[in-house]
């Protein structure tokens, strides 16, 4: 999805969030990652497993292929709260778009605000995460 502001600043574009970042562009790159991911997600799993198996942490070991509702769930909600947590700070997103030219969550959160929260999701999330892994862990 941030492909497309990349190639506006560097093209000098006056909107950075373009298609890419409405709903319904969401919907279409979830579509797009749900197909590709399968392959990357062995491919990074095979490796990551390995590692933690070499540095005797397997108790953090996953399994080698995803469950196909996790991967679906995980394209959808990735791309969908970019939108949305993008929509809360850039001005130039329209999240409805074609249906409204508009964005009704511009400012409903401060830009710091967005980021404190990311980072707290981002720490709980990982807590637990290795807190599952521990506690489900076979004895």
């Amino acid at each position: 999805m941030d492909i497309e502001p990349g190639v506006g600043m560097l093209t000098g574009a006056d909107v950075l969030h373009g298609h890419s970042h409405t709903i319904l562009g969401a919907i279409a790159i979830a579509f797009l990652v749900r197909l590709v991911a399968p392959g990357i997600c062995k491919f990074l799993l095979r490796n990551w497993n390995n590692e933690v198996i070499h540095h005797k942490l397997s108790w953090l070991a996953q399994s080698d292929t995803p469950s196909r509702t996790a991967m679906t769930a995980s394209a959808f909600f990735g791309t969908l709260s970019h939108v949305v947590l993008d929509s809360l700070i850039h001005h130039d997103i329209q999240p409805l778009f074609p249906f409204s030219n508009g964005n009704p969550l511009m400012g409903l959160v401060s830009h710091d605000g967005v980021y404190q929260l990311c980072a707290i999701a981002g720490v709980l999330g990982t807590i637990a995460c290795v807190a599952m892994q521990w506690f489900l862990r076979p004895a």
